[in-house]
């Protein structure tokens, strides 16, 4: 079981969408599987330097639940910070993680319509990194390294090349032992073995939306509490941008001009 303190920060163009929001986070996580053990809401306030979204309330929830249950409340609701209190470490087979990598994928695609790619506006100064490591560089890496080392199918826009996507891995901390590149109509399918820590993991699988996830080694991965909070408090803000986008459309909807989120 993991304890954790989930702090939300919900933003809105008029106090009644604030108060909306925070009833619904509220109620979605006092129905869900986790154990609520303290939730407090903090007073609607509003600042009209932040217009559109002028009035904000913050929601501290304390939970304790399986990881995975967790990991399904932060994808969904999207806190801007988790704190792990306990325990100071997980262990989990390699299978299982492989399972709730691919969850938290299809959770983030689902919320926003398909999959998210992050792509700086200028790679043309990254250098191109090499594909490849011999035995011991990947012993190393995982063995002494904290390293796992897991396989990804990806499928990107066809603007989005090989060296690109390899810069785009470097710039997450992912090393890429394996690529291979299939063409299918109007999209790329890569078939990745790559090697990082935790937590570059898990922002890749949250960012790209992979359609499978298979943990090659270790066969049991322990994850330190920080590796996990920071990891969680990544997801969270990430959900929480996609929210707040849909809450920016329909402020300026409502204000009768167009706006598009990139």
């Amino acid at each position: 079981m993991v304890d954790a303190i989930l702090y939300f920060e919900a933003l809105g163009r008029t106090r009644l969408a604030v108060e909306d929001r925070v009833k619904r986070t509220a109620e979605g996580l006092s129905a869900s599987s986790l154990k609520v053990k303290q939730l407090d809401i903090g007073d609607v306030i509003e600042d009209p330097k932040l217009d559109p979204l002028r009035f904000s309330a913050v929601m501290e929830v304390r939970a304790e639940g399986e990881l995975c249950k967790l990991v399904s409340a932060v994808a969904e609701y999207g806190p801007t910070l988790v704190e792990i209190l306990k325990p100071a470490k997980i262990e989990l087979p390699a299978e299982e993680l492989s399972d709730l990598l691919l969850d938290v994928a299809k959770k983030v695609k689902a919320l926003a319509g398909g999959s998210v790619i992050p792509i700086p506006p200028n790679l043309d100064e990254i250098p191109v990194p090499r594909v490849g490591f011999d035995e011991e560089e990947l012993w190393e890496m995982i063995y002494q390294g904290r390293g796992i080392l897991y396989r990804l199918s990806l499928v990107v826009p066809q603007e989005i090349d090989r060296d690109t996507l390899l810069k785009l891995l470097l710039l997450e901390g992912c090393g890429v032992n394996e690529l291979d590149v299939r063409e299918l109509d109007n999209v790329r399918e890569f078939l990745i073995e790559a090697v990082s820590p935790f937590e570059p993991l898990f922002a890749v699988v949250f960012k790209y939306s992979p359609i499978s996830v298979n943990i090659v080694e270790p066969q049991i991965v322990d994850i330190a509490a920080p590796e996990l909070q920071n990891a969680l408090s990544d997801l969270g803000a990430f959900v929480n941008s996609l929210l707040m986008d849909e809450d920016l459309q329909k402020a300026y909807e409502k204000d009768a001009f167009s706006f598009k989120l990139g």
